[in-house]
C-alpha cells in the first residue's frame, strides 16, 4: 500500500525545488504538446483549470485557441463538488470563497457537455494513469458521471511522475502530459 499523504509530501517537495522560470518554460512545452494533441485538436469545448502556483499554467492555450469553449473549475459552496464555467473574458475570473481564482458564478454559465477535461494533479502514475490529487476526491467524483465518453489528460510537470497503487474510487487519466512530452496509457 503507497502512503499518499507521503507521495504527496514528495511531489509538494519536488515542485518546491524548480525555480519560477523552469516552471515558466515547462507550462509553454506543456501547452504545446495539448494543442498538438488530436484530442485537443478535436475538442470545441475544453473543460479545464486555473492555475496554482505549484501547478502548469494553461492560460496561453485559451489565448491561442480563442475558437474554442472554455470552461474552468470551480469549487461549489459545499466544499465537496466541482462545477465548470464557461469564460469568455479574463474579468470574468475571481478569487473564490477558498482563496484561488475561479470562474465568477454570477458572470459565467455553468457548463457540463465538455469534449476534452484537462486535469492538474499533485501526482500521476505514467503507467497506469492513476492521479493523485489533494485529497478532497472532488475530480473523481466529476470524471466518474463521464464513464470514459470523453478524453481526460492529465497535466503535470515531469517532477510529479510518480508511482501510486489506484485505488476503486480512482478515476485515471487517458494520458498524461508533461514538458517532455505526451504519455499515452
Amino acid at each position: 500500500m503507497i502512503d499518499k499523504r507521503a507521495k504527496r509530501r514528495e511531489c509538494f517537495a519536488a515542485l518546491k525545488s524548480l525555480p519560477p522560470e523552469l516552471k515558466t518554460k515547462a507550462s509553454h512545452q506543456i501547452c504545446c504538446h495539448i494543442a498538438a494533441s488530436p484530442e485537443f485538436l478535436a475538442a470545441e469545448s475544453v473543460f479545464s483549470y486555473l492555475a496554482l502556483p505549484s501547478e502548469p499554467d494553461l492560460s496561453a492555450l485559451t489565448a491561442q485557441y480563442p475558437e474554442k469553449t472554455w470552461a474552468f473549475s470551480r469549487v461549489l459552496d459545499d466544499g465537496e463538488r466541482l462545477a465548470f464555467h464557461e469564460v469568455t473574458s479574463p474579468s470574468q475570473i475571481s478569487e473564490g470563497e477558498f482563496g484561488f481564482l475561479e470562474p465568477n458564478p454570477d458572470l459565467c454559465p455553468e457548463h457540463s457537455s465538455p469534449d476534452l477535461i484537462l486535469v492538474p494533479g499533485v501526482g500521476f502514475d505514467p503507467a497506469t494513469g492513476t492521479r493523485l490529487g489533494r485529497g478532497k476526491g472532488h475530480y473523481d467524483r466529476f470524471l466518474a458521471a463521464f464513464s470514459g465518453d470523453v478524453a481526460a489528460i492529465g497535466v503535470c510537470f515531469s517532477v510529479q511522475l510518480t508511482k501510486l497503487a489506484p485505488e476503486s474510487h480512482d478515476v485515471p487519466m487517458n494520458f498524461v502530459i508533461t514538458e517532455e512530452g505526451c504519455l499515452r496509457l
